[in-house]
């Protein structure tokens, strides 16, 4: 048209100075300085106007020279421009921890297309954010530089991180304190790494966010206030930081139809509804997009994530009719807050965050300036086995001066929450005070016996206490040895011909006269493999007739059983066969035992728990504690 021919005119005359150069063939051009002619023909070339400087033209390139060609090109294009510097996002050293965040929390995640920083706000509005990009885009990259931005902005005191990543990896593990390097991010409360197997640790940890929001619920109503900032401003001296809770692939903990995913979805629509008010702030991020599908049956949880992160080729993050994330090269993102629309569409330039070196100088620094109280982050690692001997609870267990505990304790592992708290069986004088450890997992069944026998000594003065060690099977005798040898002379040992002398002698000793002075505890590894030498007569009774007496009547008589069978079936044709009550079983550790054998009888309603075995994992029931079970992970060898 007349209208393009006078644009390609102005191109011809004004371009070459802007930087826009044209190769044209067969469209005429007008005369101009600016324009070289080629004429080619079949006695050779001319360059410039007649008569031209004639040429010889090279013969043509290889087409697979073209091809290599072009894929590099396009492999340079693909990859778009270089991250900008991580040091890009931070403020100068003498303004970090500067900011107040009672109002919301605002930080760069990168450069827009005009050179600008592209802003990232938690606030009121948005209040919770959602991440999606296929893997390899660089969605922890993204977390690292957010994270980062952040931290070096708002003080611990203004603000705290929860995070948790339930895809395979210890990215997020440098954040605490580990070996390598003793420094960790003061910000940082909680790390959970290697979950993908542990989605009650999750669950867990909504749970915490849930008693947070509740607490601040409570004294924002005490102070007649209803947001954070007002909450800040009457009551400055309380300690209100933001926090902003970061899981990634989150999906796996809404996976399923199980009781674990019904709470953790009712727990995450009631935090991202009522969160916003008070500070708690949700970053979901998923590179799969059945996990951003996992939201879409919830439209009232979709809605609270106005702010929506998009990674190249992102599905289902940004609106329905949205694509911005399609065409993204490597490096970017499209940073959306007002849930997707295509109107919101920022573009933003990631800087590289997540390498070592990038994020050990930040981190250092941050943890120079940490305050004097600081402690570490808790680690949460699903692939560790913790320790007994570093278990705080244990640690904190001590003898009387003089006379007895109140009420000993046995710890028997570590319980799947945010506190790293020991699962604690509370032994009172009173009816079923006894466990039975239930499966056929000789190692971890030897562990919660090992670790309940030594966190009862340690609340025992020497010579205040017995405990009567029966090892029934081989593969539990070196425990069982260790267990016996470091408790020395409280300790007695008995084997598969001695134990009908420990169960006979033991009933007899509940019929004393008075309150026995001493408690006994009898430590039984495998008792069900004594079914033979207990099946005889010893006096009026059998020895089966002995060990029921003993769990019905001695835990009144300051005597407790916490014995090892290794099945449920066995531990029922101990109490006397299949309609055997089992209400002297007050309490009872299940390993590869499944929820649909520990039956009505042993746990509340029907049908048994919801509980599928593991490796070094068991469910934990007291039934004068527990509405339901508690996953436990049994502490490691002590040796």
């Amino acid at each position: 048209s007349r209208h393009e021919r006078g644009q390609l005119d102005r191109v011809v005359r004004t371009g070459a100075a802007c930087g826009v150069h044209l190769v044209v063939r067969g469209v005429a051009l007008p005369d101009d300085p600016t324009v070289t002619r080629v004429v080619a023909g079949p006695d050779g070339a001319h360059v410039g106007g007649p008569p031209g400087l004639p040429v010889r033209l090279d013969p043509p390139p290889p087409a697979t020279l073209v091809t290599e060609t072009c894929r590099e090109v396009a492999v340079r294009v693909n990859a778009g421009p270089a991250p900008i510097p991580f040091t890009d996002l931070l403020p100068p050293p003498e303004r970090m921890w500067g900011e107040d965040s009672a109002t919301g929390l605002t930080a760069p995640i990168g450069e827009g297309p005009h050179g600008r920083p592209v802003l990232l706000s938690l606030g009121d509005y948005p209040p919770h954010a959602l991440i999606g990009g296929p893997s390899g885009t660089g969605k922890t990259n993204l977390i690292f530089a957010w994270i980062g931005a952040l931290a070096a902005r708002y003080s611990p005191a203004e603000l705290e991180f929860y995070l948790l990543d339930f895809k395979e990896g210890v990215s997020f593990a440098r954040f605490a304190q580990g070996r390598r390097d003793p420094s960790w991010l003061p910000h940082m409360r909680l790390v959970g790494i290697n979950v993908n197997t542990d989605r009650e640790f999750g669950l867990a940890l909504l749970r915490f966010l849930a008693e947070e929001l509740r607490r601040r619920a409570d004294a924002a109503k005490k102070h007649e206030v209803t947001k954070l900032a007002e909450l800040r401003a009457v009551d400055p001296t309380g300690h209100w930081p933001r926090i902003v809770a970061v899981v990634d692939e989150f999906q796996m903990l809404l996976a399923g139809r199980d009781v674990v995913a019904r709470e953790a979805a009712d727990l995450l629509e009631d935090l991202a509804r009522r969160g916003r008010s008070q500070g708690i702030h949700l970053v979901l991020a998923s590179q799969d997009v059945r996990g951003i599908e996992a939201l879409w049956g919830r439209p009232a949880l979709v809605a609270q994530f106005t702010l929506r992160i998009a990674l190249p080729k992102a599905l289902r993050i940004l609106a329905e009719r949205n694509d911005a994330a399609q065409s993204l090269p490597r490096h970017h993102a499209v940073v959306n807050a007002e849930s997707g629309l295509v109107e919101g569409n920022q573009v933003a330039r990631i800087p590289s965050a997540s390498d070592w070196e990038t994020w050990s100088d930040l981190q250092h620094r941050l943890w120079r300036m940490r305050p004097q109280d600081a402690a570490p982050a808790r680690l949460f690692d699903g692939d560790a086995i913790p320790r007994l001997a570093e278990a705080p609870d244990f640690r904190a267990l001590t003898a009387p001066e003089q006379g007895h505990p109140r009420t000993p304790v046995a710890l028997l592992g570590e319980i799947i929450d945010v506190q790293a708290r020991s699962a604690a069986l509370r032994l009172p004088r009173a009816p079923g005070r006894n466990l039975a450890v239930l499966g056929t997992r000789v190692d971890e069944a030897c562990a919660v016996l090992d670790a309940a026998a030594r966190s009862l000594a340690r609340q025992h003065r020497p010579g205040t206490a017995r405990f009567s060690i029966a090892c029934l099977d081989p593969d539990a005798d070196p425990v069982a040895r260790s267990l016996y040898e470091d408790l020395a002379d409280d300790a007695a040992w008995y084997d598969e011909e001695t134990v009908a002398e420990l169960t006979a002698e033991t009933a007899d000793g509940l019929d004393a006269p008075g309150t026995p002075g001493t408690p006994h505890y009898l430590l039984l590894f495998a008792v069900d493999a004594a079914a033979g030498a207990l099946a005889a007569r010893i006096g009026r009774r059998t020895g089966l007739e002995q060990l029921r007496r003993i769990l019905h009547d001695g835990p009144e008589r300051r005597t407790h059983v916490l014995a090892w069978w290794r099945g449920v079936a066995r531990m029922r044709a101990d109490l006397g066969g299949p309609a055997a009550r089992t209400d002297q079983i007050g309490a009872w550790v299940a390993l590869d035992a499944h929820g649909g054998e520990l039956g009505s009888s042993l746990y509340p309603g029907t049908g048994g728990p919801d509980w599928y075995p593991r490796p070094w994992r068991g469910l934990y029931f007291d039934r004068a504690v527990h509405r339901t079970g508690q996953v436990i992970i049994p502490y490691g060898p002590s040796r």
